[in-house]
């Protein structure tokens, strides 16, 4: 079920201007007490089609996560696998991250979305270099539905921040001696994108659903740094 670019592509040249005006009308701030209706179904509209892109990519990601641990770390428990400390937290508890402002919580997935995509293009550049590569496939379908969720949210023209969150530097992985330890790596870069994915997914849901109640988004000009 690969995302297909050019749909999006095509969407966006049908409703690039109405969906940015939108979008602007939204983030404009507490002032605001309602959305214009054709604004609003707009919104309603491309936030539930981005939940269901994030979805759908989270249950690849689910799926592929236990398939892997099956195939290339039999025996092994998920817990018994530790994270190395590289990867961005994602552990904001829920409470904060409500507490931030709509903007900054989007802004920051966008800064996200590329950071994974390309740690998924190096797992499949990795998968690549093995006879038997049976997650090549895989790999590369996580790494393009990544940059289309990603090209949808940038459609939206999301505002500038007045101090942005610094970007995240690519990070370089898979480079033990060890074939295990690279798989093991594997696994925690899959299980570190199920926990953003799933960030992501409920945060398209609660604004879809804010959306549909008709209240403004929020965008404060100062607010704690996220993690990184």
């Amino acid at each position: 079920m690969r995302l297909c670019g050019a749909t999006l592509l095509l969407q966006a040249v049908l409703n690039v201007d109405l969906f940015i005006a939108a979008t602007a009308a939204g983030l404009q701030g507490e002032n605001d007490s309602s959305l214009i209706p054709q604004w609003r179904l707009t919104l309603q509209k491309e936030f539930g089609i981005s939940l269901r892109h994030s979805q759908q990519l989270l249950c690849k990601i689910q799926t592929i996560s236990r398939r892997y641990l099956s195939e290339r770390l039999s025996g092994v428990q998920p817990t018994s696998v530790r994270s190395s400390g590289q990867l961005p937290s994602v552990s904001l508890d829920l409470r904060t991250w409500l507490s931030l402002p709509d903007a900054k919580r989007l802004t920051y997935m966008s800064k996200m979305l590329p950071f994974y995509q390309g740690l998924a293009q190096q797992l499949r550049d990795h998968e690549a270099t093995k006879e038997d590569s049976k997650f090549l496939s895989n790999f590369e379908d996580i790494s393009l539905s990544l940059r289309d969720l990603d090209h949808h949210i940038l459609l939206w023209g999301l505002p500038i921040e007045n101090e942005p969150e610094p970007t995240l530097k690519p990070l370089r992985i898979l480079q033990h001696r060890s074939w295990w330890r690279n798989r093991q790596e594997v696994y925690v870069i899959l299980r570190s994108l199920n926990s953003f994915l799933c960030r992501v997914t409920r945060e398209f849901s609660l604004l879809r659903t804010r959306v549909a109640k008709d209240t403004s988004f929020s965008k404060a000009s100062k607010s704690p740094p996220l993690p990184a």
